[in-house]
């Protein structure tokens, strides 16, 4: 054995490395530290499931299909790891996602397809979704950006891309490039069966329980509506709601910056890394990112 390699080894692997992907002073953790990031990745999720075909593999193959609460902290829990995590951390989330969506893929027996997981175009959606919607809940909800850092955040999110395998050349270089894609995708989106059961929430909250919070919740809910595009409400039949889409964004914004107080930037960030660093990714990685 090297000396090289057995310094390697006798380091601690819980211990962090660097600082990712991203770093401090990126876009990046800017956005994804602020409580409104939540919203915008809760936007993107659902423009994901207007995929029919997606939504079809997704129902057929996955076990979180029946639940949609714990499906969501997972895909949390992935995109802290990313965004936060060391380099190694971050490299091993993304390897562990590329395994599973290895292995989904499903046949229709009446047409012979075969639909899988990696398919480029569905990454492709899948990516630019999130990014879409980090970025306008940031236009709705703060925290603000100039013109510049919402295009160096969406190229710095191709690094993010890259971990599940999708070439960054493929994907959208500006916001403004983002926008039209996400917009030039109607024609082929569907309020599918499987898509339908997965947001059934969006069209039927809960109004049961402590009436604060269920007011806090629906004010939330609409907000998260009012950041879809148009097109997108019509199909999942929400553009009406008891209050007005204006209404619920200037409460969220209020409810966003209140969240804001109570826990600073810096506050935001060490809770976060805490976090990422002991989670059971750190498991599955080497120190140099290869999983063992």
């Amino acid at each position: 054995m090297s000396e090289a390699v057995g310094n390697i080894e006798q380091q601690d692997p819980s211990a962090r490395q660097d600082d990712g992907l991203f770093g401090p002073d990126s876009v990046t953790w800017r956005l994804f530290a602020d409580p409104a990031s939540s919203l915008g990745a809760v936007c993107g999720i659902l423009l994901q499931t207007l995929n029919p075909d997606m939504m079809t593999l997704f129902s057929k193959v996955s076990a979180n299909y029946g639940d949609p609460v714990g499906r969501a902290a997972r895909t949390v829990k992935y995109l802290d790891t990313t965004v936060f995590g060391d380099t190694a951390h971050a490299l091993a989330a993304g390897e562990a996602v590329r395994r599973m969506h290895k292995h989904a893929q499903w046949t229709d027996e009446r047409t012979g397809r075969t639909l899988i997981a990696d398919d480029p175009d569905w990454l492709a959606w899948t990516h630019n979704t999130l990014v879409w919607g980090i970025l306008r809940s940031s236009e709705l909800y703060g925290p603000s950006l100039t013109a510049a850092e919402r295009d160096r955040f969406v190229v710095e999110q191709h690094r993010a891309a890259e971990l599940v395998g999708i070439d960054p050349a493929t994907l959208p270089g500006t916001h403004a490039e983002l926008d039209t894609y996400i917009h030039a995708q109607v024609e082929w989106l569907a309020v599918t069966l499987p898509a339908a059961e997965a947001t059934v929430a969006l069209r039927k909250p809960t109004l049961k329980g402590n009436l604060i919070k269920v007011a806090s919740s629906v004010v939330i809910q609409d907000g998260i509506i009012a950041l879809l595009p148009e097109w997108a409400r019509t199909m999942f039949g929400v553009a009406g709601r008891p209050m007005s889409l204006g209404g619920a964004a200037r409460a969220t914004r209020l409810l966003m910056a209140a969240a804001r107080r109570n826990k600073p930037y810096e506050k935001l960030i060490a809770d976060i890394l805490s976090n990422v660093d002991a989670h059971p990714y750190r498991k599955v990685r080497g120190i140099d990112g290869v999983r063992r």
